[in-house]
């Protein structure tokens, strides 16, 4: 099934880092970085990883702020197209507001 389904880990501390170490090797082999213009936000947003193939948004937690409120982001709920796991807060084209984002980026590459 997976990476974890055989692991026995020694504490929850350990389990937190591994977790993070799948995402961040995940992060670095399936996302890029756009500029939040690129996907039709207020530049104030920053610089966003995307995964284009999976229509995906990752943004570390501690960067989250500026996407929620100069992106609008705080009302995808959690559960709805936003989902946390570790020091990451994922955001799936399934929420409309996020789908918009990719039609952008996808309209800022065909020109």
């Amino acid at each position: 099934m997976g990476y974890f389904t055989d692991t026995d880990f020694e504490s929850t501390h350990e389990m937190l880092d591994c977790i993070n170490d799948v995402i961040e090797r995940n992060i670095r082999n399936n996302f890029v970085q756009e500029s939040a213009t690129k996907l039709g936000l207020d530049q104030r947003c920053g610089r966003l990883l995307v995964d284009i193939a999976d229509e995906i948004i990752a943004v570390p937690n501690h960067n989250i702020r500026g996407l929620d409120y100069y992106g609008g982001f705080e009302y995808i709920k959690e559960g709805e197209g936003r989902q946390t796991v570790g020091d990451y807060t994922f955001f799936t084209a399934d929420n409309d507001r996020v789908n918009d984002c990719f039609e952008a980026l996808r309209a800022s590459i065909d020109e």
